[in-house]
């Protein structure tokens, strides 16, 4: 499935849950940004929680925590949790996503082409 059907498919489940995604004014559209923004942030921080532990159980025997392997399915469910708030976020914008993301690889391939072997 490509990214924008995905998209598409996230926020047709946010209008029917009463998520929204067009306002009337300018300010409501901004409120919502921060709203979803400080959900993204939290998604992050969710997902840098789980990291961080098992980092320390990797460096600290004494420290119980999961393993990388373990703590997989959490990761997995903290980076999706984060890409719906930017497909949110986008659509809210009225950002294509899919082609803004398209245009970033080009430009970073062009910045990091003498990297490149």
């Amino acid at each position: 499935m490509e990214l924008s059907a995905l998209i598409r498919r996230q926020i047709e489940r946010d209008r029917r849950r009463g998520f929204p995604v067009e306002f009337s004014t300018e300010g409501e559209q901004i409120q919502q940004l921060m709203r979803d923004l400080v959900g993204l942030l939290g998604e992050v921080g969710e997902f840098a929680n789980i990291l961080k532990k098992v980092e320390l159980g990797r460096t600290n025997p004494r420290y119980v925590a999961p393993s990388l392997a373990d703590a997989q399915s959490d990761l997995e469910e903290e980076l999706a949790d984060t890409a719906i708030y930017l497909f949110r976020l986008s659509e809210i914008l009225k950002v294509d996503l899919e082609e803004a993301i398209l245009t970033k690889i080009k430009a970073n391939d062009q910045r990091y082409k003498k990297l490149e072997g």
